[in-house]
């Protein structure tokens, strides 16, 4: 009765607010309620056609009516069967065809929704075989706001639930054996988007759980998205006795509410005769015996060498001595220019006499390299003595250059140049007496020492540097001993048939020594022991792309059911550092031979050193290729449970359920959607928290 009232008020909320133009017989409108939600809550979606009672009539077709594709929302059709509704505007009654949709934004963030249209036709006389004009009409684009929960109040066990939910559980049987599984099934059940409610946590102290397949129900017939999700797990005894079965807590957002809530069920008392229990983990209880791992912690790999710095200085050093042999014996083009001093002596030693302007022009230019004279030393009257004064020239000197200048300037910028053979000699001769008698250097100011703010500023920025230097040593240092610690009791948990013990050391030791290969590939075979096959393949691929040529790695990938060999799961078969390694060494190679070939005055090219130059290409170009980090980034692995589909909603359809450990390569991401590549030219969209990255995390 409840649900029948909310959607009659819903149906009227686009029948009443709907503006309607009594000059149209058509009209079209839509609205979205409520404009702000919370991130998996439910957005209703209306869009109404109201169409005059005289109009509805002269159709001879039902109108066409597109739907908007909003981006990022999954969306569901609501309200199926519903008869039309009645809109009266003064004296015109519209008929009113509600069409609805539930809206569910998966992140936070503003949503468009883009403008619903209507296509319909009319003849355009009452003739039968009329022809029929098309009208095309378009309603409002609307917009949602979704907000994530609030943090206050959110308990420590909440895993993104949204919705108003009730919980439910069951089993099966409330007599069992030791070693015989039970079946628990978990119910969750209300309004909201059950499609993307997380699997609770059930945890039994008695006994072991492992996890099973889900099963959803929705249930769309009135305004409001409901459903029922079922999650099963299959629970063995390792005690025996009458034995509680603990309640599951199950926290969860109400938007309706608005604070959060804890679904729990009801305890219940089981009755466990006392049996055989099963050998080692409950889901390998049937499987071959546990596999070897690897007992012995050779530590991080280092770093590769073409990720240092000194590979990338060595290769851009290495062509310098060729190309700075190649051009010192290149001959020189361009003459010798003598200096203003060396001028002034060639003047006066030749034959010839030279006019007033060029010998003053190579005096001046000779005094102000030596001394840096400014300009006014030369065109102010006495300023020229002064200032070879300064500079340690005696008095007379001195006052001789002054004269000679003074003379020079008469006979240069005089009415006429005058060839003068003698001042010339003059000039020469004062100016080597002003050498003679100055300072060995020309006085400079004192070079200009650091602030003593900069030098605090130097100090600590060098302090700092230093600083951060040895405190990430330090932390390298404690993380590798660490890992190193988990790694042997991941090994003593192992030996002692602690399987999913050994897991969570080994995947630690993993996380604190990323390029611990033994950690990855003891944390992959620990996985697999207990029946984790998406788990099993991170591990054994990050060791695989650790070390290419460990034959271990491969022989426990040929033992997972999905294909493990395709060009895109394929690990790579040589080392990405070997080959770099090489690229490098016939680079230094075809750098050395061009120099030799320079410094014997040949050319650099030959033959053999651009056969290394294409060899070191071709090996930069595999190392590339075949780098595991560069390799990883894109590279996916499927868990249990995940499906391909051919659009990215689950309504869609579901082209082919995944196995456990397939890896691909992601191509597209919208929304909480992958677009995943795989191996057999399989290509579809797969849920994102289905799926776990391969590379180093």
């Amino acid at each position: 009765m409840v649900a029948a009232t909310l959607g009659i008020l819903a149906q009227l909320a686009i029948v009443a607010r709907a503006p309607v133009d009594t000059a149209r017989p058509v009209n079209f409108h839509a609205v979205l309620m409520p404009d702000t939600v919370y991130v998996g809550q439910q957005a209703t979606y209306q869009v109404g056609v109201f169409i005059e009672d005289a109009l509805r009539l002269r159709l001879r077709h039902n109108p066409e009516f597109v739907p908007p594709d909003a981006q990022g929302m999954l969306a569901y059709e609501l309200g199926g069967g519903r008869g039309p509704a009645v809109r009266r505007v003064g004296r015109r009654s519209y008929e009113v065809h509600v069409f609805e949709r539930a809206f569910f934004p998966l992140a936070p963030g503003r949503y468009a929704v883009p403008s619903a249209q209507l296509i319909y036709s009319l003849p355009l006389s009452i003739s039968f075989f009329s022809r029929e004009e098309t009208h095309t009409l378009v309603a409002e684009s609307l917009g949602v706001v979704a907000v994530p929960p609030p943090a206050a109040g959110r308990p420590d066990d909440f895993t993104g639930a949204v919705g108003d939910l009730s919980l439910a559980a069951r089993l099966d049987s409330t007599v069992a054996r030791v070693g015989d599984p039970m079946l628990l099934t978990v119910s969750v059940m209300g309004r909201g988007n059950v499609k993307l409610l997380p699997r609770p946590a059930v945890a039994v102290p008695w006994g072991s759980t492992v996890a099973g397949p889900e099963r959803v129900t929705i249930d769309t017939a009135t305004d409001e998205v409901r459903g029922v999700k079922e999650f099963d797990w299959l629970v063995t005894p390792r005690d025996s006795g009458d034995l509680a079965f603990p309640a599951v807590r199950y926290p969860y957002f109400n938007p309706y509410s608005e604070r959060y809530e804890v679904a729990v069920t009801s305890p219940a008392l089981v009755h466990v005769h006392p049996g055989a229990l099963a050998l080692g983990d409950t889901a390998r209880s049937d499987a071959a015996p546990a596999l070897s791992i690897r007992t012995a912690y050779t530590g991080p790999l280092g770093t590769p060498f073409y990720e240092e710095p000194l590979f990338f200085a060595l290769a851009a050093l290495a062509p310098l001595p060729a190309v700075l042999l190649a051009v010192r014996r290149r001959p020189r083009r361009t003459p010798r220019r003598l200096d203003a001093a060396a001028a002034l002596h060639a003047l006066a030693r030749g034959r010839s006499a030279a006019d007033a302007a060029t010998v003053r022009r190579h005096f001046v230019r000779a005094l102000v390299g030596r001394f840096g004279l400014a300009p006014t030393a030369f065109t102010d009257g006495g300023a020229l003595a002064h200032a070879l004064r300064r500079e340690g020239v005696t008095g007379r000197t001195a006052d001789g250059a002054e004269a000679i200048l003074a003379q020079l300037d008469r006979l240069a910028f005089g009415p006429a140049a005058t060839a003068v053979p003698d001042l010339c000699d003059r000039a020469d001769a004062i100016y080597r007496q002003v050498l003679e008698e100055a300072r060995s250097r020309p006085t400079r100011g004192r070079p200009m020492e650091p602030a003593p703010r900069t030098r605090a500023l130097a100090l600590l920025v060098a302090a700092a540097a230093t600083t951060t230097i040895v405190a990430a040593r330090a932390l390298r240092a404690l993380d590798a001993a660490a890992a190193a610690h988990e790694f042997m009791a991941g090994v003593r948990a192992y030996e002692s048939s602690e399987y999913r013990a050994a897991a969570v050391h080994f995947s630690a030791a993993a996380a604190l020594s990323p390029r611990a290969a033994d950690a990855w590939a003891d944390a992959g075979t620990a996985a697999w022991v207990v029946g984790d096959s998406a788990a099993a393949v991170i591990g054994w691929q990050h060791a695989g792309r650790l070390e290419p040529l460990a034959s271990d790695i491969r022989e426990r990938l040929a033992l997972v059911r999905a294909p493990q060999d395709g060009p895109i799961a394929r690990l790579p078969r040589v080392p990405a550092s070997l080959a770099a390694d090489v690229a490098l060494a016939c680079w230094l190679l075809a750098c050395t031979i061009a120099a030799w070939r320079a410094g014997r005055r040949r050319s650099i090219g030959s033959a053999a050193a651009g056969m290394l130059v294409a060899l070191s290409v071709c090996a930069s170009w595999l190392a590339v290729g075949m780098d595991e980090s560069a390799q990883a980034r894109n590279l996916f692995v499927a868990e249990r449970g995940a499906s391909l589909f051919t659009a990215p909603a689950l309504d869609a359809e579901r082209t082919q359920r995944l196995d456990a450990g397939e890896v691909g390569a992601a191509v597209a991401r919208q929304g909480v959607w992958t677009r995943l590549r795989l191996d057999g030219d399989r290509e579809g969209w797969v849920e994102s928290a289905r799926l776990v990255s391969i590379a180093r995390r």
